[in-house]
């Protein structure tokens, strides 16, 4: 409710305010200093004295009160309680930098040493992230996507569908009875596909096609405008043991931009005619 206060400004007369929660509220945030509650017996309007209005700038920012723990200090002379053995007392174990250390169990043989190795992490592996077919048509039917034309990694990644990939997309068959709910047919990039996704799209007179990112590659594809035009990566070349998925979907367009590799070729086919 409304409550009169009575409190003393600095360099002025005592005054009566009338004053709401939400004034309150603003007069706490400007120095408020020598807040004393009103009593209890003589109900008698709480006393202030307000200082100079401080205002939020460069000079003054800073957290809370306590949203910051001064860190101990230790080993500093005896004045401050935590000087010399600094809080350890007199030599033994506990005193030394042995204890607390991850995995120490006293001396005795650690679990992890007890247990015999098992297995490998493959480094190169590739992980690509799964889409659905059913999650593309729900884009679709949502606006996000336009179905007429090329769906690339790219148009999935601003749809929501792939935000944590690292290598690129596989389209998985997921919901496939729900691609014929669509007048029109897909056609839709990606790095892989399963095969029954695949077939699925290209009954319904849609097209899949695959196409290979690197990390850069891929990072420039779903970001551009992160990278200055003149400095845009190139198409990337798949490595040999991928070359037989995306060549047949690449090869025209890494032969016009790599014009090495078309003279390479070119060369590898006249020594076949001449062994010949």
């Amino acid at each position: 409710g409304v409550v009169g206060m009575a409190f003393a400004v600095r360099g002025a007369a005592s005054v009566r305010l009338h004053l709401s929660s939400s004034a309150r509220l603003v007069l706490k945030a400007h120095n408020l200093r020598n807040f004393s509650s009103s009593s209890s017996k003589g109900g008698n309007p709480a006393a202030f004295e307000i200082g100079t209005p401080t205002y939020l700038g460069l000079h003054n920012l800073r957290d809370n009160p306590g949203a910051r723990k001064k860190r101990k200090i230790v080993g500093r002379g005896p004045g401050s309680g935590w000087g010399k053995t600094c809080g350890r007392g007199h030599k033994g174990q506990k005193s030394r930098g042995s204890m607390g250390k991850p995995f120490f169990e006293g001396g005795q043989t650690p679990l992890h040493r007890k247990l015999p190795k098992r297995g490998f992490k493959n480094v190169n592996k590739v992980r690509y992230e799964p889409v659905n077919c059913s999650s593309i048509v729900e884009r679709i039917n949502q606006g996000r996507i336009d179905p007429y034309k090329k769906i690339t990694i790219k148009d999935l990644y601003d749809a929501g569908l792939c935000n944590g990939m690292k290598h690129g997309v596989k389209l998985l068959a997921k919901g496939i009875e729900d691609l014929t709910t669509l007048d029109t047919p897909l056609t839709i990039e990606v790095s892989h596909a399963s095969q029954e996704a695949k077939t699925a799209i290209e009954e319904l007179g849609g097209e899949v096609t695959y196409r290979y990112f690197n990390r850069r590659a891929l990072r420039a594809h779903i970001k551009p405008h992160k990278f200055h035009p003149n400095l845009m990566p190139g198409p990337s070349i798949p490595p040999p043991r991928l070359q037989e998925r995306y060549l047949p979907f690449m090869e025209e367009e890494l032969l016009a931009y790599y014009s090495h590799l078309k003279v390479e070729e070119e060369e590898n086919i006249g020594k076949e005619e001449a062994s010949m």
